[in-house]
């Protein structure tokens, strides 16, 4: 009986397997690509070679409503260098979900644009991903863009399709794709000055991990290895900061290992062209989300107890040289499982 029991868990698994094999084909270290100009420093393609990352899914533009409320696409890439030729290109589009009411045209213009641009940098793809927050009002018009996507890409040939999965999707209907990536990132709320770690943290996670088991959609998982700096002011969130030198005891004055107090007020510079600079006042408080590699590695044990499969292909968030050199390269390895 035992042996009989052994057997069925066996065949089930290679079952598994298999099916996994057959949706999402070569699965391998990969990372996401997420800027405006697609350059790549020394680092980076040291990053690329010694964990063997053979996928890259790169950011082609996102989706965003303008003053008229019709999609337009924002913040496309440039390709400044040539992606390494041993790597596979996956596009990712990125789509407000505001703009989910005029699926009818957003699907060709969405495909047409992509093809555009892959052949204008002399990329061979054969993929297209989609990455959006939809929820249970959104659902359907999203479904349907997936499905008209879906349809244009079957025109062109041997196309997969895939879409970032966020935890809170997983008890939802599963979308018209081919696999999903589960977004390990952001899992908590930024702008709540009591959340312990907004970018990567047990407490977010461990709610959803019982829904991976049912979830019928092939799987794959990235994590992140960046931090950010959230300015608060008396409690209340104001703004992410990108240029903030917290080491600056003129400026800041550290209250906690995460936590620091602006002790001069100041002016940063701020990513909005028509602004003058954001204001930091005496009293207000910065304070620093960031991931471990053990942080990872926990998480990882946890949804492989309910998953195993999803780990085998793993995808970093993202590929940025002041983010990958925080992490050691065994524990990198480690987070690949190579």
């Amino acid at each position: 009986m035992k042996n009989l029991l052994f057997c069925v868990f066996c065949l089930s698994l290679f079952s598994c397997a298999g099916h996994y094999d057959k949706v999402l084909p070569d699965p391998a270290p990969s990372v996401y690509f997420w800027r405006t100009v697609f350059r790549l420093d020394p680092a980076e393609m040291k990053f690329l070679r010694i964990h063997g990352v053979k996928k890259m899914y790169v950011r082609f533009f996102d989706v965003e409503p303008d003053g008229r409320q019709q999609p337009m696409p924002v913040g496309t890439i440039r390709f400044v260098t040539p992606v390494p030729k041993d790597i596979k290109v996956i596009p990712v589009v990125y789509v407000e979900h505001t703009c989910l009411q005029h699926v009818a045209d957003l699907a060709e213009k969405i495909v047409k644009r992509v093809s555009t641009m892959a052949e204008t940098n002399n990329l061979s793809i054969n993929e297209l991903q989609i990455d959006c927050d939809w929820t249970i009002s959104t659902q359907k018009e999203y479904f349907d863009l997936l499905r008209k996507i879906r349809t244009m890409l079957a025109e062109k040939g041997t196309y997969l399709l895939s879409t970032t999965i966020r935890l809170h999707q997983l008890s939802a209907e599963k979308p018209p794709v081919d696999y999903g990536v589960l977004m390990c990132y952001n899992t908590g709320n930024l702008r709540d000055y009591l959340a312990v770690n907004s970018i990567l943290s047990e407490k977010d996670v461990r709610p959803y991990l019982s829904q991976l088991r049912k979830y019928s959609l092939p799987l794959c998982v990235a994590y992140p290895v960046f931090d950010w700096k959230l300015l608060f002011e008396r409690g209340q969130f104001r703004a992410i900061l990108r240029e903030a030198d917290l080491s600056d005891p003129t400026l800041y004055r550290r209250k906690a290992p995460h936590l620091y107090q602006v002790v001069r007020t100041h002016s940063l510079a701020s990513p909005d062209p028509e602004s003058f600079g954001l204001m930091l006042r005496v009293g207000d408080e910065v304070k620093v989300d960031e991931v471990t590699a053990s942080d990872i590695l926990h998480i990882q044990s946890l949804i492989e107890e309910e998953r195993p499969e999803i780990h085998r292909q793993v995808v970093i968030y993202s590929l940025n040289s002041p983010d990958i050199n925080k992490i050691k390269p065994y524990e990198m390895d480690q987070i690949y499982h190579r």
